[in-house]
């Protein structure tokens, strides 16, 4: 995620707990449920439930750090990687490139011998053309293993990216589902029996 996306971000928290959270008039109640699931621990706050909320804060800011931290790196390993394929792999606009043919300079030495396996499993229909701009040449062995290395940990901060984003999400979830249940934990029912000459009857009166 960029600098701008997290200020986006910012700048949206800050209007919901402007809205969520500033002085309301005595009779509209706040949609304490909704609270937990813009920000995660926020109903369980409003429910008198602090330690349940600070758990569900303290996770979602640990969950936030670490996209932050997967984004850098996946950003740098990708600024490595199109810098390994241009200098040592002759490979133009390594940025241009799908991330097909990206994965499949990283296994041979250069474009003549891939299209040689190719014909040999006769699968004319991977062949690349230098005309295409899709030459490469290795300029060793050390070289294609260490961008095969840069490569791999590139998909894997992008992996743990993507998951970090499920499992922000999950969180806001529970902390929706939490904050429903400390809801209906402070339901009260209240009886009222009623009482007059001709007949008697209960009231029951149910709140949240």
């Amino acid at each position: 995620m960029t600098a701008s996306a997290y200020k986006i971000v910012l700048l949206v928290l800050i209007f919901v707990i402007q809205i969520f959270g500033g002085d309301l008039p005595p009779n509209v109640q706040r949609p304490s449920v909704l609270k937990s699931t813009l920000i995660p621990g926020w109903g369980e706050h409003s429910f008198n439930s602090p330690k349940r909320g600070y758990l569900f804060n303290g996770i979602e800011a640990a969950l936030w750090i670490f996209v932050g931290v997967a984004a850098s790196n996946s950003k740098s390993n990708e600024n490595d990687l199109f810098f390994a394929a241009k200098e040592f792999g002759q490979i133009s606009d390594p940025q241009l490139k799908s991330d097909i043919f990206l994965d499949r300079v990283s296994k041979y030495d250069n474009m003549d011998e891939y299209n040689e396996q190719m014909l040999r499993n006769r699968q004319r229909d991977l062949i690349y053309s230098a005309d295409k701009g899709e030459y490469w040449n290795w300029e060793s062995e050390d070289k294609r293993l260490e961008y095969f290395d840069i490569k791999t940990q590139r998909y894997l901060w992008r992996q743990r990216l993507t998951y970090s984003f499920g499992a922000i999400a999950l969180n806001h979830l529970v902390s929706t589902m939490d904050a429903l249940y400390l809801k209906r934990s402070t339901a009260a029912l209240t009886v009222v029996p009623q009482f007059n000459s001709e007949s008697a009857s209960i009231e029951f009166s149910l709140s949240f």
